[in-house]
């Protein structure tokens, strides 16, 4: 029978190299773009970590700025108060305690604002300790899973290389008449496989019924026979 045959052995090994070869490529082709989601996720986690510490600072400036004017205000109504021991006219008097009721409504205010601030300070840090830990652990597994695909690379190098002497040393073991009709039909059909088992007489490739005269090519007259559907080697194996 053909398929106990050792020249179709021998295509068999070919084709599950070669479907081993395309495999890899495919995959190989495919990495950038797998590596550049991963980079792209590593960003993202570090931004969000970035904007957290940006933010917290942006709060903290705030409201040391806010203290700061606060302390100012604080200064300016001391020195009214002092020059309203000086004054000896009523209106003069009058119109530094104006003033100082305006400062004490401004500094009263920015206290108001200082208070907001700093609880968003502490809202902001806690949030900032949260992101630290969650985010750099995730960075941390992105960046691993980051070498294992650069290694993954690297053996899909590796694999294609040997699988491709593999190719041409079964190429230049194979019978020449099974090898260029094998090479015929990977440039008919679109993608592999290329040599497929036929069951209850449909092609396992296509899924289409093989006529009678295919199953007699391949039982009776042990030829070396392709799908009349798909064109694909086909064979039975019993």
């Amino acid at each position: 029978m053909l398929f106990e045959e050792p020249e179709f052995q021998a295509l068999l090994l070919l084709h599950g190299r070669d479907r081993r070869k395309i495999g890899a490529e495919a995959e190989l082709r495919d990495l950038p773009k797998v590596l550049e989601v991963v980079k792209n996720k590593i960003e993202i986690e570090k931004e969000t970590i970035a904007s957290a510490q940006i933010e917290l600072r942006e709060l903290e400036t705030k409201a040391s700025s806010l203290g700061n004017q606060i302390a100012s205000i604080e200064t300016k109504i001391s020195q009214q108060k002092t020059k309203q021991l000086e004054v000896k006219r009523q209106e003069e008097y009058q119109a530094l305690e104006n003033e100082i009721k305006g400062l004490q409504d401004q500094m009263s205010a920015n206290e108001d604002d200082q208070l907001e601030t700093l609880m968003k300070v502490d809202d902001a840090r806690a949030t900032l300790v949260i992101a630290e830990g969650k985010h750099t652990d995730r960075v941390h597994s992105l960046e691993k899973q980051l070498e294992e695909l650069n290694e993954r690379d690297t053996l899909l190098r590796q694999e294609i290389g040997e699988l491709e002497q593999e190719i041409k040393a079964s190429g230049e073991e194979m019978d020449p008449t099974f090898l260029r009709e094998y090479e015929r039909v990977k440039k008919v059909v679109r993608r592999p496989p290329y040599v497929v088992p036929v069951e209850d007489q449909k092609c396992s490739g296509c899924n289409l019924r093989v006529s009678n005269d295919i199953v007699s090519s391949i039982l009776v007259e042990e030829k070396l026979t392709v799908c009349d559907q798909c064109g694909r080697v086909v064979y039975i194996q019993r």
